[in-house]
């Protein structure tokens, strides 16, 4: 017996009390049931989900169906039982899409095409747009107590530390950016629902039924573009596409792009902050969702920038590189990280560009909640492309699983992004049977990347530039050397007769490019040193870590121009490396 249960059956009018579960996704389960001898799609939504708005969201479905749209009829329903509201709709066979979808253009025309029938039934039944509510969301009373989120969030960031300190913090500044912004720049392309893979059936490629259609929870109208867009994740190129095909039958008029990602994080704040916070108002023990919502929050935070990105483009605001074939398994590995790096940087310039706040961690170096969401970025991506392959990131640890790791820096220079200082990168690198083969520097806000792979040399592209070689510098003697050192006091290692070039963000660029001879450094971390060991080397350089091997796990060493490599090595004081035994 399912776990439907006879009262569900008798309400609904069910055949029998038998039901084929479908998809349990993080609101709502659907089921296969039969009606008449027809199959249906049952739906259930937990008690939050009020009755009234579940009967008005199958009214305004009812209207969609007069329209021609391609959304399931209601059959049955809406009604309360035992706690569960349930639904019964028209069954359409299909599959759930895998995302993203093979066509995302066709999908963004269509739901332009369910907003329009939308927008013209919304006088009809009733229901206001709901602007205003977005820019006062922390002061709205919680559902089922009273209590507004402004009220709840202090003794929430009490109770769960870091976690409700994160979500705190995040409320606040979206409220803020929200409350300065006019209803004038809202984007024009409004929301009339979500809806997303878990709620979409499917048939031969093509939308067959909406089976949960949601319209009136907390009366909020979001961005449909930034939560549909996600079908057509992860790539900025197939987002854009999306866009373009919604542009097809809305138009360009996108208002404020910018704030499109402070919907999507709204959204998000309203729909699970929203909840907890009234349930920890009310006494409830909601430990484990509080870890839930803040790993789900911090890991969206990558999507809305690059939707921002791709709606730009799509609407031809901004113009960004040639649109390449979209990046598969079965691309090259330096392919790969060229298309990691590009994501990336889309989503560290939304940040650098608004501006962060740092934190410490337990090393005492600086970390902003940019450095999290590109890093979530990059493993995403890895996730689906390179699915065997280990991950060792700066902020989120290592994931080792075999003979191939990628090395992530998400934000290099975490110091400088904070200050709204350019120089910083975003640093990859992969390493093969404990060999570097493939390496990406990428400096978004100087328009700067560096990039090579083993055997093929490095390479330098400044935005608007043509591609051009590295070479390290040919000095060959030691006197009159330019030799960077890192920190300050290993100065007094380096021998006499060497000299020292004018402070730099960065020595290693000027090494690579053969502006300097030499740079000597003690410090830092595998992921500062892996990307830049190899594209030394494949500048015509050499490196040679403390210990005397080529390692990046051993705080730096020396990197040179090759040429002088060995008698600055036997030069330094002590030597960097034993001598003969």
């Amino acid at each position: 017996m399912s776990a439907i249960g006879s009262e569900v059956v008798s309400a609904l009018g069910l055949d029998e009390a038998e039901a084929e579960p479908v998809i349990g996704g993080r609101v709502n389960k659907v089921w296969r049931a039969y009606r008449d001898g027809v199959p249906v799609a049952l739906r259930q939504s937990p008690s939050f989900r009020l009755l009234p708005e579940v009967a008005y969201e199958c009214e305004l479905l009812a209207t969609l169906v007069d329209t021609g749209a391609p959304v399931a009829a209601v059959v049955a329903g809406p009604t309360s039982v035992n706690g569960s509201v349930w639904v019964a709709f028209d069954w359409v066979r299909g599959a759930h899409p895998e995302v993203p979808v093979a066509d995302p253009a066709s999908y963004g025309r269509l739901l332009a095409e369910l907003h329009e029938h939308t927008a013209k039934q919304l006088d009809q039944l009733g229901q206001r747009p709901g602007w205003g509510r977005l820019d006062e969301f922390l002061t709205l009373p919680r559902p089922g107590g009273g209590s507004t989120m402004a009220e709840v969030l202090p003794d929430f960031e009490r109770a769960f530390g870091r976690a409700g300190a994160w979500l705190r913090r995040q409320a606040e500044e979206v409220a803020a950016r929200l409350s300065a912004a006019s209803i004038a720049s809202y984007p024009q392309v409004i929301a009339h629902g979500d809806f997303a893979p878990g709620q979409v059936l499917f048939r031969e490629d093509q939308v067959g039924a909406v089976v949960d259609w949601d319209f009136a929870h907390l009366d909020l109208r979001l961005a449909d573009l930034a939560i549909a867009a996600s079908m057509a994740r992860p790539t900025v190129a197939r987002a854009a596409s999306f866009v373009r095909g919604y542009l097809d039958v809305a138009g360009t008029d996108l208002g404020d792009l910018d704030l499109l990602a402070d919907l999507r994080c709204a959204f998000h704040l309203n729909n699970l902050g929203n909840h907890l916070c009234a349930r920890w108002a009310n006494g409830a023990d909601i430990t484990a969702q509080v870890a839930t919502i803040t790993e789900r929050l911090e890991r969206d935070q990558w999507f809305g920038p690059t939707l921002v990105a791709a709606a730009k483009e799509a609407a031809g605001l901004t113009s960004s590189r040639a649109v390449a074939a979209p990046v598969t398994r079965q691309s090259s590995d330096l392919e790969l990280a060229q298309e990691l790096a590009d994501r990336a940087a889309v989503v560290a310039r939304h940040y650098f560009e608004r501006g962060v706040t740092t934190e410490t961690k337990d090393d005492a170096s600086p970390v902003t909640e940019a450095d999290r969401a590109v890093e979530r970025l990059l493993r995403h991506a890895l996730a689906e492309l390179r699915p065997d392959d280990g991950i060792l990131g700066e902020e989120l640890g290592a994931q080792v699983t075999g003979t191939r790791t990628w090395i992530l820096d998400p934000i290099d220079g975490t110091g400088a992004f904070a200050r709204g200082n350019p120089n910083w990168r975003i640093q990859i690198a992969l390493d093969i049977d404990g060999e570097l083969s493939v390496a990406v520097v990428d400096a978004p806000a100087l328009g700067v990347r560096w990039w090579a792979s083993a055997g093929s040399g490095t390479y330098e592209r400044r935005t608007g530039e043509p591609t051009r070689r590295l070479r390290v510098s040919e000095t060959a003697a030691l006197d009159g050397a330019l030799v960077a050192p890192h920190p300050a006091p290993v100065v007094n290692r380096l021998p006499a007769g060497t000299l020292r070039p004018a402070p730099t963000p960065l020595p290693l660029v000027e090494l690579v490019r053969g502006e300097i001879d030499a740079f000597f450094v003690d410090c830092c971390h595998p992921w500062d040193h892996a990307p830049w060991i190899l594209l030394i080397r494949e500048a015509g350089g050499s490196f040679t870590d403390h210990r005397g091997g080529s390692s990046p796990d051993h705080h730096g060493g020396l990197y040179s121009n090759r040429r002088i490599h060995q008698a600055l090595l036997a030069a330094l004081q002590p030597p960097l490396t034993p001598g003969p035994s």
